[in-house]
């Protein structure tokens, strides 16, 4: 034990190193977290989601079968019955202004490379994590992250908890409007509930949610082994849907 115990720890150092050094440099013009994405699409990085999803058998599958589904139609959804994943997504969708199709397509027109695949994957089903996990959209973006960084090691979001532990641990130091600065004890706390639920669900990637999406919500996730937060940093918290009757 000690210190010799963390030489494994040092050396793995240059490699989260290169991670960050490759992103700085080839980043380009960094406007939004797709172009965050773009910095990793086909790296060392990547291959590892990847060859991470290619390890579970249903995830595999959904890579060979490159499964999108339909785009959402919130006006649709909404007509849903109240307690159904359909209607819950599209009501914490328009309560926060967002569109299903929030994403851009343009930088990967093909599907057939396994890294575009996966990242347009992710980018769908972003939201629809939030939905079931629970986590708002503000400082429960931590926790969302966590859930896919633990199940699958996205390296977009890899790289986003970092920082977001590092703008917690520093706070003088990280470029962030003193109204917007968070306790940090609140960001290590969302991000361990987003570990724990990442661990403890079923594997996620390979969910179609869009054949699940008129099932009641909590089959769903009693399905999926998630238990959704509802307090602290959750949307449940947000007066719009509280008055809504989500609870």
């Amino acid at each position: 034990m000690g210190y010799m115990d963390l030489m494994s720890k040092v050396e793995n150092i240059e490699l989260l190193g290169g991670m960050i050094k490759h992103f700085a440099t080839h980043r380009g013009t960094l406007d939004n977290v797709f172009d965050l994405e773009d910095g990793f699409d086909k790296t060392i990085w990547m291959n590892n989601c990847i060859e991470k999803l290619k390890k579970d058998p249903d995830s595999a599958r959904m890579l060979e079968e490159r499964y999108m589904g339909p785009e959402y139609n919130l006006d649709d959804l909404i007509k849903l019955p109240k307690n159904s994943l359909g209607y819950t997504y599209a009501k914490l969708m328009k309560t926060m202004g967002f569109e299903p199709h929030f994403y851009r397509s343009r930088d990967r027109p093909s599907l057939d490379d396994l890294s575009d695949y996966v990242t347009m994957r992710v980018r769908k089903t972003h939201d629809l994590y939030h939905t079931i996990s629970g986590f708002n959209m503000y400082i429960g973006e931590v926790g969302v992250i966590a859930l896919n960084v633990t199940q699958y090691a996205y390296p977009a979001f890899m790289l986003i908890d970092l920082i977001a532990v590092a703008a917690a641990c520093f706070p003088g130091l990280a470029k962030i409007p003193e109204s917007e600065k968070i306790q940090s004890s609140l960001v290590f706390d969302t991000l361990s509930k987003g570990l724990k639920m990442g661990r403890e669900a079923k594997s996620l990637f390979p969910v179609k949610f869009e054949e699940m999406i008129e099932m009641p919500i909590e089959d769903v996730r009693k399905e999926l082994k998630i238990t959704p937060i509802k307090e602290g940093p959750s949307w449940y918290q947000y007066p719009k849907l509280k008055d809504e009757g989500l609870s």
